[in-house]
Order: structure tokens, then C-alpha cells, then sequence
């Protein structure tokens, strides 16, 4: 609003009137047919100008202040269907209590990212719309545990039909128990993996050597991890904090051959050099994750999604944060459905909540025949 006022300030407006003034008496051809135009231009505020992606917009011109020009990878068109889509599905969730959520969009095969939505409106304060949730430190729940398998296929402790047990079982101190409090019993790897059974995630981690789930998110960027003897086994289960911008640059590196590179906002220069790419899994492991996440079925039609999408849920202790994570095609997108003041609410389960947003998006970017075709 200050901003505005500042725009229309009368004597803002008197001082833009004598620039006029001075410009037409050394153009006057330009003065009939200009005047009405640059005027009128002028006299608008800053707050009636596009405003395009604002969470993007406002963190680049603060990494970047003073720069003339900057040239972001934003695609305007997928960034516009993600933010209609967003809106659709929170209008018809708000009887829940599902009033917020953001999403970030990245092309893996040049880690550029085509759209962010920091939060559902910029402009409503009643949920901190000004924050960017694609930033923010939020619990991952069980979206860590494809790296666990990926992991263990690595260093040859299962393959998608290895059979193992999701009963009750204590890790020394530690015994988890599953979202539903349920024991499936024996099952095999693939299907304890797209049916998030923490059990059995816990104790392939518990077969980890060198590297394990730490070392893997500590190679690829996570930032401000606490030592990894204050997670213990729970960081499997979500017990460690990512940002959404983390997460896709790990699911990334399944769609890249276990290769793991840094997110790019801003288009390269011809100059400037590419990022040393580091190698945190084995194709073959990246491979095989990929295909087992592709059998997860639909939310709505039980059935895995057709073309293939490899996704995979997650919700916080205490319902506090719903998660999806996955790729399709050459995208990778990650959406987060929660409150940034951190309430819980019973509807933030990632299946319920974030899952049909994220396919709804995926199911309208392929819809408008975005190019979504593998990585090569």
C-alpha cells in the first residue's frame, strides 16, 4: 500500500511533469503523439505492475541486487498452469482446513527450474503468503525412504523381490511402527517401498554400510544436518528436515544415473562453466528405484499412473507436513501441502492431501503437451 501512495505522490507527479516538459520542447513531434501515453505509464504505482511468479521473483532480485538484467528459467506457461491448478484444488479443500501449499518444478535434464510456487497467494496474510515454502526446513516424512532401497541395491543387500518382514521389531531403543499401526508380514521389497512400510524401511537401513541415507543427503547439499547420531535410524522416517528445493535435487539424481548436480534459477552463460557433477548412486540403482516407484497406484483409480510417473509420499509427525515427490519424464516435481506456522491438521497426509495435487499437476502439464519426455 506504501508503495502505491509513493507511486501517486503528488509531488512525485509535479516533478514528472516538469521532466515532460523538458523532453517536448526538444521533441515536439513527439509531444502529440507521446504525452498521454508516457503519462499514464507513469502515473502507475509499483504495485499495479506484473507481478509474475513473485517468490521466484523476490528471491533472485535478492541474491542478485543491482543487476541490470536478470534471466531466470522460469516457463511462464508451465509456472501459470501449476498456479491455476494450485488454486483449483485449495479452493475445493478448504472445508478441510487445506489452505496452503507450494511446488517446485525442475527439468532434470538441465537442472533448471521451469516453475515455483512459494505459497497458495503472495498476497494473503492469513498464511504468511509472502514465504517461500520451497525453502523452508520441513520434516520429509517417509519421501527419503526410495534412497534407503536405492542404497541397499547398491551394496547388494536386497533386489525388488527380496522378501522382507514388516512385524514388530525393536532397532536397541528404537522401535517404529507403522502410519496405520498394521503389520503386512512378509512382502517384498518393491511392495514394502511403494506401500511405505516404515518397518521394513528401518531395518534395510539398519543393513546400511558406507554410504547410508546421511552420507548420501550430506553429499548431495542438504544443508544445517545435525550429526547423524542425532537422528539415528529415524532419519528414514522423516526425522531430519529438507526444503522442497533439496528434495528434487535429490529425486534428480535417480532420473540423472545417481548423478547429483545443484538447481539452476537463472540461465547459463556461454562462459560459464557447468557444475562438477558427483556420482552418489550407480545407474543400475537409480534404475531399478525409479521402475519399483513407478508400480505406486493412484489415489484415484488404484492403478499406477499411465504414462508412468515415479512418486512417492510422505507425511510428518503430527500431521504437519503432506508431501509428494516424484518424476515424470524429464521433471521432477515436489509439492508440499501444510500450515508455515507448523499446526497440525488430520487431513496433512501426504496420499490424501499432496498426492492428488501433485498429480493433478503432472496429469494438466502433460495435458497442454509440455515436453515431457525421458532424460536422454
Amino acid at each position: 500500500k506504501r508503495i502505491a501512495e509513493r507511486g501517486r505522490n503528488a509531488e512525485l507527479q509535479q516533478a514528472r511533469q516538469r521532466l515532460w516538459a523538458l523532453w517536448a520542447e526538444r521533441d515536439t513531434q513527439a509531444r502529440e503523439h507521446a504525452r498521454d501515453a508516457v503519462l499514464a505509464l507513469s502515473a502507475q504505482s509499483q504495485g499495479s505492475l506484473p507481478f509474475i511468479a513473485p517468490h521466484a521473483t523476490d528471491m533472485l532480485l535478492a541474491q542478485e541486487p543491482g543487476t541490470p538484467e536478470i534471466r531466470s528459467t522460469l516457463d511462464l506457461r508451465m509456472q501459470a498452469t501449476l498456479e491455476r491448478v494450485m488454486a483449483q484444488y485449495l479452493r475445493g479443500h478448504a472445508g478441510v482446513g487445506i489452505n496452503n501449499a507450494s511446488a517446485l518444478l525442475l527439468d532434470a535434464s538441465t537442472m533448471e527450474v521451469r516453475a515455483l510456487i512459494g505459497s497458495a497467494d503472495w498476497h494473503n496474510n492469513s498464511i504468511s503468503g509472502q514465504v517461500n515454502g520451497t525453502q523452508a526446513k520441513r520434516s520429509p516424512g517417509s519421501t527419503l525412504k526410495p534412497f534407503i532401497y536405492a542404497l541397499a541395491l547398491d551394496q547388494g543387500l536386497l533386489h525388488p523381490k527380496t522378501m522382507l518382514k514388516d512385524a514388530p521389531t525393536a532397532f536397541g531403543p528404537y522401535t517404529p511402527e507403522n502410519f496405520d499401526h498394521r503389520f503386512a508380514g512378509p512382502l517384498s521389497a518393491q511392495d514394502a517401498l511403494i506401500r511405505s512400510r516404515n518397518i521394513p524401511a528401518v531395518a534395510v537401513a539398519a543393513k546400511l554400510g558406507k554410504p547410508n541415507l546421511y552420507d548420501l543427503m550430506r553429499l548431495a547439499g542438504v544443508r544445517k544436518l545435525q550429526s547423524e547420531a542425532h537422528y539415528g535410524l529415524a532419519l528414514v522416517l522423516g526425522g531430519g528436515e529438507v526444503t522442497s528445493e533439496e528434495l528434487a535435487a535429490l529425486y534428480a539424481t535417480l532420473t540423472n544415473g545417481g548423478v547429483v548436480q545443484p538447481l539452476r534459477y537463472t540461465q547459463r552463460s556461454s562462459q560459464e562453466p557447468g557444475a562438477e557433477p558427483l556420482r552418489l548412486l550407480s545407474e543400475e540403482a537409480a534404475f531399478i528405484t525409479l521402475d519399483m516407484l513407478r508400480h505406486t497406484p493412484r489415489p484415484d483409480s488404484a492403478l499406477p499412473a499411465r504414462p508412468a510417473v515415479a512418486w512417492k509420499t510422505g507425511t510428518s509427525w503430527g500431521f504437519r507436513d503432506a508431501w509428494t515427490a516424484g518424476v515424470f519424464g524429464r521433471h521432477v516435481l515436489v509439492v508440499w501441502v501444510g500450515n508455515f506456522d507448523g499446526s497440525s491438521n488430520p487431513a496433512l497426509v501426504g496420499v490424501d492431501a499432496a498426492a492428488p495435487l501433485f498429480l493433478r499437476m503432472v496429469d494438466a502439464l502433460r495435458a497442454q503437451r509440455f515436453d515431457t519426455k525421458e532424460v536422454p
